[in-house]
């Protein structure tokens, strides 16, 4: 039978697991205090750094990290063969690490095998299907600050489906608690109906 149904975020965390989703986690809690302890070992040096570099300077630092924690699952399988670094969990999931930007957008090059991999839309035989994850974290570009860890799930690179963040929480039976990504609301320009407003009235 075909199959063009998506998963959804609480299929997925179940699917991926309580240890993988939590060493993910910690992962990039680690590489966000990495990237502190960086700054205030060479404050000097950030003002000049791109954000080509400060991005790859977090993927290093969660990559690092991860593969170390999820090394000895079964159910993971690594491949870190430049350029290509992903994460198979099980037979369902292809995982790679993204930044993720307000509006859940990600970043890769256009070529036709980023494209192949983003795309989540392919019709699959029932029980055979495969689907491509991002796992990442938030970025502030303005104050070039390591956010929460997010899991998303899309249909193509620039067509999230669906978001969550991710925190730890030693309270939580899984160890990690998680919630949706706020949808980016648009900025509206108001500046013509005030004025309009404030000539009706006289102000």
């Amino acid at each position: 039978m075909i199959s063009n149904s998506h998963p959804d975020s609480d299929r997925v965390l179940a699917d991926l697991g309580d240890t993988f989703v939590t060493a993910f986690v910690d992962a990039v809690d680690g590489a966000r205090a990495d990237y502190a302890e960086f700054r205030s070992w060479k404050p000097g040096w950030f003002p000049g750094f791109t954000q080509r570099f400060t991005a790859n300077f977090l993927h290093e630092r969660i990559w690092d990290r991860v593969i170390k924690a999820v090394a000895q699952l079964e159910s993971v399988h690594i491949v870190d063969r430049e350029p290509v670094r992903e994460l198979r969990s099980g037979t369902q999931y292809l995982i790679r690490v993204k930044r993720h930007h307000p509006g859940d957008r990600i970043s890769a090059y256009p070529t036709e095998a980023s494209s192949a991999f983003w795309s989540n839309s392919s019709l699959m035989l029932e029980g055979l299907e495969s689907f491509s994850l991002a796992l990442g974290y938030m970025w502030d570009a303005e104050l070039r600050s390591v956010g929460d860890a997010v899991l998303s799930f899309r249909d193509g690179k620039d067509h999230p489906i669906w978001a969550i963040q991710l925190q730890k929480d030693a309270s939580a039976p899984s160890g990690f608690t998680w919630a949706p990504v706020a949808p980016e609301l648009p900025e509206l320009d108001l500046t013509n109906v005030i004025r309009e407003a404030e000539e009706e009235s006289g102000t």
